[in-house]
């Protein structure tokens, strides 16, 4: 009995630091009456709990009579550390390159001394990283711009922050074979990852309706298929083929898809308010760009 009734207990705390955290001071907060009825929790439960935060000074409030009862302080640490896992998850893709090096290590450390960790993993395809959000394994995912744009459209997410362009990757070209005149013509092979959005939403864009025949390939083989000579174009990041230097040739795309293809974006579910209050207020975009800037430069060591 007392097993279940500390069980209850620590739910009530874990959902009522979540509400408190995202109580702004002075407002009014829910009765206790209308806290149970939207909770589906006991009187006793809910108000052992507000007990336990008032004593551990995570909540102040005062009572204004008939006006009902304010939030008058708060300590958003103490609330954090009600939470069950104490962490957040966030799937980003596979660090391959230096910009997702200094994105992910900029991420990790803007969590650095907060009671709420933040654990990322990497997951490639954004199509994969959005079927992990909707089944609640992640809290948000990364995703470029241009793929969150589509997201938000087509499935029940929402974009809670939103980096510069240039913050997700540097930009999307088209890749074909060395010495190539870099031209796509009729009846061509054009690679694309259909795992990723972005290489899919570019690829339509940069075909223009052409007639050429799409090749299914994953991310990690596109390349080495055009300089093999399987395929003989397809879109690409520009950060990987440069600091891998393959041997192909590329031409760059002027285009505002490409840019906004460019920007990182954080996702998260169409419920996530706690998660985006969290963000914002531990996410900072110029100490982002600057962290990130700091590892593709080399001058800050990747940590994550």
């Amino acid at each position: 009995m007392k097993a279940e009734q500390y069980r209850k207990k620590g739910i009530a705390l874990m959902e009522l630091a979540r509400r408190f955290y995202l109580t702004d001071i002075s407002d009014r907060i829910p009765t206790v009456d209308e806290l149970c009825e939207d909770t589906g929790m006991s009187r006793g439960t809910v108000q052992s709990a507000l007990t336990i935060m008032r004593d551990d000074k995570a909540i102040e409030t005062q009572a204004k009579g008939k006006l009902g009862t304010y939030l008058t302080a708060k300590n958003e640490n103490t609330l954090l550390s009600y939470l069950d896992s104490r962490g957040l998850v966030c799937a980003m893709p596979l660090p391959y390159t230096k910009h997702y090096e200094g994105l992910a290590t900029a991420l990790y450390k803007s969590f650095s001394g907060s009671p709420l960790r933040l654990n990322l993993a990497y997951v490639s395809g954004s199509l994969n990283r959005l079927d992990g959000l909707l089944n609640n394994r992640y809290n948000f995912i990364i995703t470029s711009g241009l793929t969150a744009d589509y997201l938000e459209e087509n499935y029940q997410v929402k974009k809670i922050f939103e980096l510069p362009t240039e913050s997700y990757l540097s930009e999307h070209v088209i890749v074909f074979s060395k010495g190539s005149d870099k031209v796509i013509k009729e009846g061509m092979r054009i690679g694309v990852d259909t795992k990723s959005l972005d290489y899919a939403l570019l690829t339509n864009e940069a075909l223009n309706k052409r007639h050429v025949k799409r090749v299914g390939v994953p991310y990690n083989q596109i390349v080495q298929q055009i300089i093999s000579g399987k395929i003989d174009a397809a879109i690409w990041n520009k950060d990987e083929i440069m600091s891998k230097n393959y041997k192909v040739s590329y031409r760059e795309i002027d285009s505002p898809s490409v840019r906004r293809a460019s920007q990182a974006v954080l996702i998260g579910g169409n419920n996530s308010d706690f998660i985006q209050a969290v963000v914002r207020q531990r996410v900072h975009t110029s100490e982002i760009m600057a962290i990130q800037k700091g590892v593709v430069s080399g001058s800050i060591l990747p940590e994550y």
